[in-house]
C-alpha cells in the first residue's frame, strides 16, 4: 500500500512539474521578443566565455603597418588607428560589458533590496530618513552623478562600477519599498506578528520572498542600463581607460576623427553595444510580463 501511495505521489509530482514547465513555456512563447532577448544574451555570454578562442589577434597588439585597415579576411572588422584588430577587441569588450553589467546589477540590487525592505518594514522615522536621502541622490541626473563620482575617485574598472552603482540604488530602493509596503499589511505577515516572529524573521520569511518579482525585474533592467552608462562614461573619457577594449572607448577614439574615412570603427562597436542593450531590455520587458500576474493574460 505504501509503495502504491509513493508511486501515485511521484506521478502526480511529475505531472505538476511538467504542468509548471509547460505553463512557463507558453508564457514565453507569447512573447517572441523575450525569446529574442534570451537568444541575444546567450550569444553575448557565449562570446565572452569563448573570447580567447574567437579572438584572431592579441587585443592589445599594435602595428604601424596595419593602421586603419578596412575589414578583410585578415581582420574581419578592420583595425583601429593603432593597428589593433577590431574584432578581437570587440570580442574581449563583451567581457568588460558583462562584468560591469552583472557587478552593478548584483551590488545595487542587494543594497537596494536591504534598504527598501528595511524602510518599508520599520516605517516612521526610519522610512522618512531613508526617503529623504534617496530624494537627494535622485535630484541629480544619473550620468552627471556618475561622472562626478569618477572625477573624485579616478579612473579604473572598479571605480567606474562604483560610480554606476550609486545612482542606481535610489531608483531600485523605491521599487522594492513600494512592493514591500503592500506586502507588509497582508494577512500572513500579520499572522507572523501574532505568533511572535521577530523583525528579521518577518522580513526574511514573509516580506522579502513576496517582494522578489519587482526586484528581479528591476535588477534585470539594470543590466542593460549599466552597460549603456559604462559605455557613455568611456565615450566621455571617464570610464574604462585605454588600452582596455571598452565598446564606449572604441567609439570615443573613432567618432571624432575617423567616422568618415573608417566607418567600421563606429559601426561595429556601436552595433555590439546596441545588440547587448537591446537584448537585456527586451528580456527584462518579457520577464516583467511573465512575473506580473496582471500582464500574464495579455
Amino acid at each position: 500500500m505504501a509503495a502504491q501511495t509513493e508511486a501515485v505521489a511521484g506521478i502526480i509530482g511529475g505531472r505538476v512539474r511538467r504542468s509548471i514547465l509547460q505553463r512557463n513555456w507558453l508564457l514565453w512563447r507569447r512573447r517572441p521578443l523575450g525569446l529574442v532577448g534570451i537568444s541575444l544574451l546567450a550569444l553575448l555570454v557565449l562570446v565572452a566565455i569563448l573570447a580567447p578562442v574567437l579572438a584572431t589577434h592579441d587585443r592589445f597588439a599594435t602595428s604601424a603597418a596595419d593602421q586603419l585597415v578596412a575589414p578583410s579576411a585578415g581582420h574581419f572588422m578592420g583595425t583601429d588607428r593603432y593597428g589593433r584588430d577590431l574584432f578581437s577587441r570587440i570580442v574581449y569588450g563583451s567581457r568588460i560589458s558583462l562584468y560591469v553589467g552583472f557587478s552593478v546589477a548584483f551590488a545595487a540590487g542587494c543594497i537596494a533590496g536591504v534598504l527598501g525592505l528595511t524602510s518599508a518594514y520599520f516605517g516612521g522615522k526610519v522610512d522618512l530618513i531613508f526617503q529623504r536621502v534617496i530624494d537627494v541622490f535622485q535630484s541629480f541626473p544619473g550620468l552627471i552623478l556618475a561622472m562626478s563620482i569618477v572625477a573624485v575617485l579616478g579612473f579604473g574598472i572598479e571605480k567606474a562600477i562604483l560610480a554606476i552603482i550609486i545612482p542606481d540604488i535610489p531608483r531600485m530602493t523605491r521599487i522594492v519599498r513600494s512592493q514591500a509596503l503592500a506586502v507588509r499589511s497582508t494577512d500572513y505577515v500579520l499572522a507572523g506578528r501574532t505568533i511572535g516572529a521577530g523583525h528579521l524573521r518577518l522580513i526574511a520569511r514573509y516580506i522579502a520572498p513576496n517582494s522578489m518579482a519587482p526586484w528581479i525585474i528591476v535588477v534585470t533592467g539594470a543590466l542593460g542600463g549599466a552597460i549603456l552608462t559604462e559605455a557613455s562614461l568611456s565615450f566621455l573619457g571617464l570610464g574604462i581607460p585605454e588600452p582596455h577594449p571598452s565598446w564606449g572607448a572604441m567609439l570615443s577614439l573613432s567618432a571624432a576623427d575617423y567616422a568618415e574615412i573608417a566607418p567600421w570603427l563606429v559601426i561595429f562597436p556601436g552595433l555590439s553595444l546596441s545588440i547587448a542593450v537591446f537584448g537585456f531590455m527586451v528580456f527584462g520587458d518579457a520577464l516583467r510580463d511573465v512575473l506580473d500576474p496582471r500582464l500574464r493574460g495579455r
